[in-house]
């Protein structure tokens, strides 16, 4: 391959440009949103199963929901990056905000 790419330097950085330009697409579109993860407690401190987690952004309208899990732990895949509303609400607790 090495003498092939000494033969033709218009082949090889074509090649080398398609790596760069594909490389960089998907450092583009990984650094757009991240999961939204964490765990919801009472005041006590004990995890509260099954309690809805939402998230909020009153500008651009994106809402996602989550249930947490038996250990109170939720996770919102693919939020973009912004401020936000976070609310919790459950049986048993007063909605946290």
């Amino acid at each position: 391959m090495l003498a092939s790419c000494r033969r033709s330097p218009a082949a090889a950085f074509l090649i080398l440009f398609l790596l760069a330009f594909s490389l960089s697409a998907v450092a583009q579109s990984a650094g757009n949103s991240a999961p939204v993860t964490g765990t919801v407690v009472d005041p006590s401190g004990a995890v509260v199963p099954d309690a809805t987690v939402e998230i909020h952004n009153p500008v651009s309208g994106f809402d996602r929901s989550a249930i947490t899990d038996s250990s109170g732990k939720f996770s919102i895949p693919n939020v973009p990056f912004n401020n936000y509303h976070l609310t919790a609400t459950g049986t048993g607790f007063a909605t946290y905000a």
